[in-house]
């Protein structure tokens, strides 16, 4: 078994321009952003995304029935009336090739949409303080297309490289020929950073266009259910306490 799609609504993503995703990490920033939008937008559940490598902890749903490790994939309609694909989840494969075959999935479903762009969102270890955002890609036409708008994409960050299933995405991305951008948020690593992730939300929401209003405390709601789900710490069966995450490593 590898990855199985298991679908709720129709069997193939509905017309959209912009797919983001996030997993869990450093701050959990971009996996904040994605919840509190699937909690407070019009969102509907498409389908689940389950791969053998993730963690072996099945949850009780929302109906009380017991669902295996997955990844979820949300249609969500945004207040200007355009359709996002949002994937994320509770956890990521726990090795490598589990990793680069989930990357792979889900790159193959973007280019099968059409999909025009995909944004993986997440944080990016930092001082006390520091409040950039940075995007960066991994093709230079996608660079230069977004450059061209008007975008600031970095050459730099993150110096350290990105971790895991995000950075698979991304980097993979011109493979499948999707234009895939990381936007990533800086943040001291808490377990949960509001802040962090509703500075990424206004961000991503004026730099494409998305029309997304997500009031603190709508994201801070959000947040504590994911602080008391993730046990403050726990990602993915990895550590993440803050002294264990490398300064500008993304996780």
């Amino acid at each position: 078994m590898t990855t199985k799609l298991h679908w709720f609504e129709g069997e193939s993503l509905p017309e959209h321009r912009v797919l983001l995703m996030a997993v869990p990490g450093v701050g959990n920033v971009g996996k904040l952003v994605l919840d509190t939008m699937v909690e407070h937008c019009d969102s509907t559940l498409l389908a689940n995304i389950i791969h053998p490598d993730l963690p072996p902890h099945a949850t009780m749903n929302s109906d009380g029935l017991l669902t295996p490790p997955h990844l979820s994939i949300h249609s969500v309609r945004m207040s200007n009336g355009d359709c996002v694909i949002v994937i994320t989840g509770t956890g990521q494969p726990m090795i490598p090739r589990g990793q680069h075959e989930l990357a792979g999935s889900i790159l193959e479903l973007a280019k099968e949409s059409s999909c025009d762009l995909l944004l993986v969102l997440a944080g990016l270890s930092a001082d006390p303080g520091d409040t950039d955002i940075h995007m960066t890609c991994a093709e230079q036409s996608v660079r230069e297309n977004l450059m061209d708008s008007g975008l600031n994409i970095s050459s730099k960050h993150p110096a350290g490289g990105m971790l895991g299933l995000a950075g698979l995405v991304v980097s993979l991305a011109p493979m499948f020929g999707v234009p895939s951008v990381a936007c990533m948020s800086e943040t001291i690593g808490t377990s949960v950073d509001v802040q962090a992730a509703d500075r990424l939300a206004k961000r991503i929401s004026l730099d494409f266009g998305l029309g997304l209003e997500l009031p603190i405390d709508n994201t801070s709601d959000t947040a504590s259910r994911l602080f008391a789900m993730m046990e403050g710490k726990e990602i993915a069966g990895i550590d993440l306490s803050e002294d264990d995450s490398p300064s500008g490593f993304y996780a």
